[in-house]
């Protein structure tokens, strides 16, 4: 389906409560006895019930009024594009009457409230509401008398003129429309009125394949426009951001749009294996669609262990059974010898066969295994799809991928940065390995990223402010911000916007704290769906890295807190080493041959009595400051039963 791009209205008339004749003040919407569900004598239902912002019938109107503005305002430099309202004004609020009989037979009519005149004005239809719709976009006046809707304009009084009042004067083009622009298109002149409307423009190359249509894990409860026109504001010319290059090959063009895959093949991963935790290797993964017909990601992985045993794979159907590798800690092993064994251990110097004979003390060999290997994993990195080859001229070799610890980043997407504030952010425009003067070895190369730093910026939101537009931020870092906005600027009257602070600036890989993931995506789960969307009614939408480690912090150890490059690796396999067994692959996706996107007939993976958002026992969530692991036995730390008593 052929993506639609959000309108904002900047100006609403609607009310949420209203004064009767007798003076008193009531709600805009159905009352009581229209919201009960209770049946009348013969078994009839007669209801209304509210459409949340999401829900397809609401989507449907706002898809409709955007198609109708765009034609009235857009002219044709947005002919032929879809467009859609980002949320329906102010106060207005739709809800939907259900008419049922004792026989089954039901009927369903959607109504618009929020009408300043009341509950009985009421709008039936898309096409009833427009006319008011684009006079709140268009007039700048904010003169009733203006508006040709039904409610505003009766057919009985639409023929008459104020004595008292003038005759307002023709409309004349202006030269430049106060729209606001978030990417591409030129601007466009007004036609007839000056409209209030932002007019967000395309990508340059990333757009394709998102549908705004598609729902996050969970949605704002509001999700009101922005009131206020706003212009922008004066200042020193801004920092020019670099350009992005289009995507390489088909799976970064998939890890490149918002809302598709949370996790990547040959990531490091937790995985809920039913009634414990576990750590795994990301394998493969695929779509598939859940009862509702909504898209699903579903992964297949295996689950880490030491040499001597290799657990079988596990198919995850939901990414609610899946963390990221950094977003907790791993605890001590499970064998008190292992722990406090002089020099400290690592997954390839202990003794697997002694730790089984119990020389090490009681514990479980596989749980250690792959608290071992996982911390192994986190110190190493992988250089992939080599791009340029300057090692002639400039000692340079320039990657469009690196497996840096846990995690895959490719170029052309946001990390997280140690440097700056700790919550800034970096867009990768370039992965260089500079090989020392006079050397052709790769072991002693240093590896740097070259790209943007942005700063996490907000503004309060009154007239003659705007952050500057920025076309060349990745989709899903302006996706995941509009659907942040969408849920503050009602709340909190703040507008947030990523401020670029540098550009084509070259920063080491141990100032990288990982990749940057959507807090529209992965705080519901880490959260869970109860608790975030209590934060979302409060306006209160953080930022995802708050809660994640940084790759090197499970390392780091009493007395020695210096950041390593790490291990680098000729191939993703060879980082996990004997965790894994041997003729594992690691699947290429669309990169890769057919077999590579099959998925055998092996076990699935369910939770079974615990919440996707609940912590995990001695299992740091990273809230906390990082100390390297964290206390606990096998019990507290991947027992699903005692996870209420941890913090999240």
């Amino acid at each position: 389906m052929a993506p639609y791009f959000p309108l904002y209205v900047l100006r609403s008339d609607g009310k949420a409560e209203v004064l009767t004749r007798a003076r008193k003040k009531e709600l805009n919407v159905p009352t009581d006895d229209q919201l009960s569900t209770k049946p009348d004598g013969k078994g009839n239902v007669d209801y209304f019930k509210e459409l949340e912002a999401g829900d397809a019938k609401e989507v449907d109107w706002r898809r409709k009024l955007g198609g109708m503005l765009i034609g009235e305002v857009g002219g044709q430099t947005h002919a032929g594009s879809n467009y859609i309202l980002a949320a329906l004004p102010e106060n207005y609020r739709l809800y939907e009457r259900v008419k049922s009989n004792s026989a089954g037979s039901e009927t369903t009519d959607a109504y618009l409230y929020g009408h300043p005149h009341g509950r009985k004005k009421r709008y039936r239809s898309p096409g009833d509401f427009f006319p008011h719709l684009l006079w709140l976009a268009t007039d700048e006046s904010a003169d009733a008398d203006n508006c040709s809707c039904k409610f505003c304009a009766p057919d009985d009084i639409q023929v008459f003129e104020k004595p008292d009042k003038p005759k307002p004067p023709e409309p004349v083009k202006k030269p430049e429309s106060p729209m606001r622009k978030d990417s591409l298109p030129p601007k466009m002149p007004a036609v007839g009125t000056k409209p209030m409307v932002i007019i967000p423009q395309r990508s340059l190359s990333q757009d394709k394949g998102i549908n705004a249509t598609k729902p996050p894990a969970s949605k704002p409860l509001s999700a009101a426009p922005l009131p206020i026109p706003i212009a922008r504001q004066a200042g020193p010319p801004p920092l020019t951001p670099t350009q992005l290059a289009p995507a390489k090959c088909f799976e970064q063009d998939q890890d490149s749009q918002w809302n598709k895959y949370l996790f990547r093949p040959g990531e490091l991963a937790w995985f809920n294996r039913g009634n414990a935790w576990g750590l795994c290797l990301i394998l493969k993964r695929t779509l598939t669609r859940d009862d509702h017909n909504n898209e699903r990601a579903k992964y297949h992985v295996q689950p880490l262990s030491h040499p001597s045993h290799h657990p079988s794979t596990r198919i995850i159907e939901s990414e609610d059974g899946l963390r990221p590798w950094l977003a907790w800690s791993p605890p001590a092993p499970t064998h008190a010898g292992l722990a406090s064994a002089a020099p400290i251990l690592t997954y390839n110097t202990i003794d697997w066969k002694a730790v089984a004979s119990g020389r090490f003390g009681q514990g479980d060999a596989e749980v250690d295994g792959s608290i071992f290997a996982a911390k192994a994993v986190d110190d190493s990195l992988t250089l992939f799809e080599p791009l340029a080859n300057n090692t002639v001229t400039t000692g340079e070799r320039i990657y469009n991928g690196l497996y840096l610890g846990g995690e895959k980043i490719w170029t052309g997407e946001p990390v997280r940065l140690r440097v700056g504030s700790g919550q800034d952010i970096m867009v990768v425009h370039s992965i260089i390995e500079r090989l020392k003067p006079g050397s052709t070895s790769t072991s002693s190369a240093s590896i740097l990223l070259v790209g943007d730093i942005y700063k996490f910026s907000t503004l309060q939101l009154q007239p003659g402010v705007e952050p500057p537009d920025n076309r060349h931020l990745p989709i899903r870092l302006r996706q995941d911000m509009e659907y942040r906005n969408r849920a503050t600027i009602p709340i909190k009257r703040t507008l947030s916007y990523w401020k670029l602070a540098q550009a084509q600036t070259r920063v080491p890989i141990t100032d990288v704290k990982g990749r940057w993931y959507e807090s529209s995506t992965l705080l519901p789960i880490l959260k869970g769906p109860a608790d975030f969307s209590r934060d979302l009614q409060r306006g209160e939408v953080g930022d995802a890295g708050q809660w994640m480690n940084a790759r090197g912090d499970c390392n780091v150890t009493a007395g020695n807190n210096a950041l390593r490059v790490g291990t680098r690796h000729v191939d993703r396999l060879e980082a996990f080493g004997k965790s894994i067994p041997a003729g594992t692959r690691i699947s290429r996706g669309l990169d890769g041959p057919p077999e590579d996107q099959a998925f055998p007939d092996v076990p699935v993976a369910t939770a079974v009595g615990q919440g996707p958002g609940e912590p995990m026992q001695g299992v740091d969530d990273g809230k906390a400051e990082v100390k390297g692991v964290s206390d606990g036995d096998i019990a507290q730390f991947m027992d699903l039963d005692r996870m209420e008593e941890g913090y999240m």
